[in-house]
């Protein structure tokens, strides 16, 4: 049986896990899967350098809650994310931006979430997001979301 391999971008949602932050509707067995599913070379995973902004805010807001030596898990991250191969990281184009800049102007305020779209349709990669408002603005400007997936799909399609 031969398959393509889906190159999908993360939303910072995705990324969270990696520094031991829970998000609700993503299991430990939904990680194992997608991990499963790069290792097995069905997937690439991808991620948009400018994303660390979102990750940082986040990260430092949960600290309390991660309830361990946050330095220590944020060395472990950081490192893996960064260091160990398993994503691909990206920078902005000059096309992606000015497609950012338009979904600002028509009034999507998420700048991260702007890029991350311009970057993904830029591309032809999936973005995988749980976003739905921002699905709902992409329709309602007339803008493609075939591209827009969640985990739950993406690993029923691997399955």
């Amino acid at each position: 049986m031969s398959f393509s391999v889906a190159n999908v971008l993360l939303d910072s949602t995705y990324i969270l896990p990696s520094f031991g932050v829970e998000v609700e509707g993503i299991s430990v067995e939904h990680l194992a899967r997608l991990r499963d599913a790069v290792v097995k070379g069905k997937v690439k995973l991808h991620c948009l350098s400018i994303t660390w902004v979102e990750v940082i805010g986040k990260i430092c807001r949960e600290k309390e809650r991660l309830k361990r030596d946050i330095e220590n898990v944020i060395d472990i991250a950081v490192k893996s994310l960064l260091e160990s191969g398993f994503y691909k990281w990206l920078t902005l184009t000059s096309k992606a931006v000015k497609l950012a800049f338009k979904l600002r102007t028509l009034g999507h305020k998420d700048n991260i979430d702007n890029l991350l779209y311009a970057t993904s349709s830029e591309n032809n990669m999936l973005l995988l997001t749980m976003d739905e408002d921002f699905k709902k603005f992409l329709l309602k400007n007339n803008f493609k979301i075939d591209n827009l997936i969640n985990h739950e799909i993406l690993l029923k399609r691997l399955d």
